[in-house]
Parts: structure tokens; sequence; C-alpha cells
């Protein structure tokens, strides 16, 4: 899956289980943060193709147990409340991500990512799918609509969105902007 659909399943996850925004980030972070190792996109285009850093690299670095279990440990330590519960919200989110990488995230090519669930210690474990489809595929644009319309509706009732993790501020304006818009059109 993309990076935004992590993004939002994350969010999604933490909202009716914290009432604190701060937990609400460390745990969308926590989702999200298994793609830090797929970094390596930026310097391969700005190397104009010298570099081959995101397919040497990707789903190996951050795809793996002791990711899970380091990004567990820097979730407990930002937390604020319910530490241990963070903790362990953060470890499967990371699972969370794997396993949908696992389901959806075959390359144009055809190649199937595994994730190399040990690594550094054990490269031969590869966990992989044989029904994996394309990253582009329709099963992830439509879990991707469903996920943007849940959002849609969390946000409604609880007057926040996960633009909360990028901007606070943003988020509030974006409320005042859709209640200028309900109020004009009804």
């Amino acid at each position: 899956m993309a990076p935004g659909a992590h993004f939002v399943m994350s969010w999604l996850s933490s909202v009716p289980l914290f009432k604190e925004r701060r937990e609400r980030i460390i745990l969308t972070l926590a989702g999200i943060s298994p793609d830090i190792d797929g970094v390596g996109i930026v310097i391969d285009k700005l190397s104009g193709g010298k570099t081959d850093l995101y397919f040497q690299y990707h789903h190996y670095f951050g795809h793996n147990l002791f990711f899970a279990i380091f990004v567990s440990i820097l979730a407990y330590s930002f937390a604020n409340v319910s530490k241990l519960t963070v903790m362990f919200i953060a470890f499967l989110l990371v699972h969370l991500h794997f396993l949908c990488d696992i389901i959806g995230s075959m390359g144009p090519d055809g190649y199937h990512w595994p994730i190399y669930y040990l690594y550094p210690i054990n490269k031969s474990l590869e966990l992989t799918w044989s029904g994996q489809w394309e990253l582009n595929a329709w099963p992830n644009h439509v879990i991707v609509a469903m996920l943007l319309a849940v959002s849609f509706l969390v946000a409604v009732k609880k007057q926040f969105s996960f633009i909360e993790v990028i901007s606070p501020r943003l988020d509030k304006e974006a409320f005042i902007m859709w209640h200028k818009y309900v109020k004009k059109n009804t």
C-alpha cells in the first residue's frame, strides 16, 4: 500500500483509543514509519538513475521485527498517557503495515515485494503472498476511498481529522470552512 493509505489507516486506528492528539500522532507516525526505508527513491531520482537505493533497501530496514520493536519503544518513550498501550498499539500498527504491504504492494514489473521479517539477522525468511496485487491496482484504490470516507465520518463526529497530524491550526481551519460550506448550502 502507499504511505498515504498507511497514514490514514493508522490515524483511524488511533482515534477510538485516544482522546489525546499527541498519542494519535505517535501512533499515526508509527504506522507509516516502516516506509522510512523507501527514502532511497529520493536519492535515486536526484542521482538521475545512477543509484538504485530504493530497490536495494526498501522492505529491509523498516520492514522487520527489530524495527517494529524499535518503533514501539520510541512510541512508549514519547507517549504521555497509557504508555504501555501506546507501545503495544504501535507494534500492532507496524505489523498492520507489513500485512498491507504483503497483500497489496506488488511492483508494476510483477515483483512481489517480500518482507524480510528477521533482517538483519536472517535475510532468508521472506514473508510474501502469491496473490499480492499491484500497488496501483483497484483494490488499493477501493481501500483508500473507504479509508477516506470513514475518515470524513469520524472527522464530522469528532470535529478533528487526520490533518491534525500535520497541523492543528490547518485542521481547525478545514472545519471552519466545512461549517461555512454546510451553512451556505442548507
